[in-house]
């Protein structure tokens, strides 16, 4: 009897240990680019004088240095520590385990329902057999005996239908508690159950109180990145750019009806301002065939070609603009949105909107590179792009409700607007072709010309603005020479360290311009270069 006292005590020390933690609960989450920082609550009765309380519902994957508590009442916090549960699985396995006990319980009690179910819809039909074959016997059937035998059938039928009503009414309440198990044992299993995290305070308290608590600490398991939708619906109309932040998390918690803020900035990046120190050149050497040879050294990169567009699947957003606050910070902006979100802790990208707005300073021109495409491209520029303060992002670009593939907007674009490429028009024709060659050699010096001829035809109705871009080698070393010969059309800018010529074209309906470009090029006869 002692022995079965003990263990009593010991389960109900092991009860009141778990139910010993508060949960705090997640009342806002401020997201960076890369880590977020969680406000967490929490409310718990003090004693007067010295008191340990132990907070759950933490991320287990924290920055201990950011962790910051605050408490009222005037309540000192003399010290804390965060840690690990790692029993957050057991304890959900153990609550599974006594949930499955209990089905079984009720499954047995169901079928023991529905065997007194049968059994007594059998008896009843005995009785009724029975009764019948009495009353309808041919000989020695009196008045007497047929009261006594509706006596009997009106007390036992009456009874087994009492009993029959009772098993039936319990076998409905157990259908309702198993289907009630079996559905908490689902849910049971399909939640990610792993460690959390715990603070355990040591407070002291000038009187018994009930104190709320505030918890505040930073986690990396968070990002949020932008992507815009920008609707060009005529020429003549203002282009409409909807902004829209895609967040995920892994943080260990569901965010569950929390405000959120969403900040360009970075915690997570280091506070050291960069320092320069001395950039000592010197000469490469690579080993070749056992032949120490001299590498050349590239000090500057060549442009790199615009990538190719990337379809997206188009999705609905709701636009919550009008619950948005921005707020621009020394190093960083933030939207606050007035409105509550459910942000689970699985990976799992969740898209909102943030900003709905008309773009008025837009430019349209037509854009083409002949040597690498013979297309002629519409293309948007958004004029002082960087004046919107808005976070680089990919965008979406739909023209006249067609869906045109997507571009990068960049705020430290080098030029201050953006271009945005619609598509390419079929009615402004660009034809690039090669209208003369020549090749010679004299000594040890081969020597090579081409003439390059650009048809451009605008077929349209109206006139069209258009720039063209051509391009003639450029020499990387003294015994290869570039000489510039036919050009028949002034380039607007010539970029002589690229040999990339601009020249702005305006073009009447019907009307066609051409442009002559040729170079002759000389270099060593025994020499291959990429003409």
């Amino acid at each position: 009897m002692k022995r079965l006292s003990i263990v009593c005590i010991a389960m109900l020390s092991s009860i009141c240990l778990w139910a010993a933690p508060y949960t705090a609960k997640i009342e806002h989450v401020t997201v960076f680019t890369s880590g977020a920082e969680l406000a967490q609550k929490v409310s718990f009765p003090l004693q007067a004088g010295d008191n340990t309380v132990v907070i759950e519902g933490l991320s287990p994957y924290i920055n201990e240095k950011s962790l910051q508590i605050a408490l009222g009442g005037g309540v000192i916090v003399q010290q804390y520590a965060f840690s690990t549960d790692y029993l957050s699985a057991d304890k959900r396995r153990m609550n599974t385990a006594a949930l499955e006990d209990s089905l079984k319980i009720a499954q047995n009690a169901l079928a023991d329902a529905e065997r007194r179910i049968n059994t007594i819809t059998q008896m009843q039909a005995l009785l009724q057999t029975g009764v019948n074959s009495t009353l309808t016997a041919n000989t020695g059937v009196t008045t007497a005996l047929i009261d006594k035998n509706l006596q009997y059938y009106r007390t036992n039928a009456l009874d087994l239908a009492k009993q029959l009503d009772a098993t039936k009414a319990e076998k409905s309440e157990l259908d309702k508690r198993i289907k009630a198990l079996q559905q908490q044992i689902r849910e049971n299993g399909g939640l990610k159950v792993g460690k959390s995290g715990i603070v355990t305070l040591q407070v002291n308290s000038p009187k018994k109180q009930t104190i709320n608590a505030a918890l505040k600490y930073f986690t990396p398991r968070a990002s949020w990145h932008t992507t815009y939708d920008l609707n060009i619906a005529s020429l003549q109309a203002p282009v409409t750019l909807l902004m829209k932040a895609h967040v995920s998390q892994t943080t260990g918690l569901d965010w569950e009806q929390a405000r959120l803020t969403l900040s360009t900035g970075s915690p997570s990046r280091t506070n050291e301002a960069p320092e320069l120190s001395t950039w000592w050149l010197q000469q490469q050497v690579t080993r070749t065939r056992g032949v120490y040879a001299a590498k050349t050294v590239m000090l500057a990169a060549a442009p790199m070609a615009d990538a190719a567009p990337m379809e997206e699947e188009e999705m609905a957003v709701s636009n919550i603009g009008n619950y948005v606050e921005t707020t621009e910070q020394a190093i960083s902006v933030e939207y606050a949105i007035n409105l509550p979100y459910t942000i689970a802790g699985n990976g799992k990208e969740q898209m909102i909107a943030l900003l709905e707005k008309q773009i008025d300073d837009v430019t349209y021109a037509y854009y083409t590179a002949p040597r690498v495409d013979q297309n002629a491209y519409l293309v948007a520029y958004i004029n002082d792009w960087s004046a919107l303060n808005l976070p680089d992002g990919i965008a979406n670009i739909t023209y006249n409700g067609t869906y045109y593939g997507e571009s990068r907007l960049a705020a430290n674009n080098n030029d201050a607007r953006v271009r945005l490429t619609l598509g390419d028009d079929p009615q402004v024709k660009i034809k690039r072709e090669l209208t003369a060659q020549n090749s010679k050699i004299s000594g040890n010096t081969k020597q090579v010309s081409y003439t390059y001829t650009t048809t451009v035809r605008n077929d349209k109705k109206e006139a069209v603005t258009l720039t063209l871009t051509d391009q003639y080698p450029v020499s990387s070393a003294k015994e290869i020479q570039v000489s510039v010969g036919d050009k028949n059309t002034p380039a607007t800018t010539e970029n002589k360290q690229t040999g990339i010529l601009t020249y702005q074209l305006t073009l009447a309906p019907g009307e066609s311009k051409q442009i002559v470009l040729g170079y002759t090029v000389k270099y060593p006869k025994d020499w291959k270069i990429n003409l």
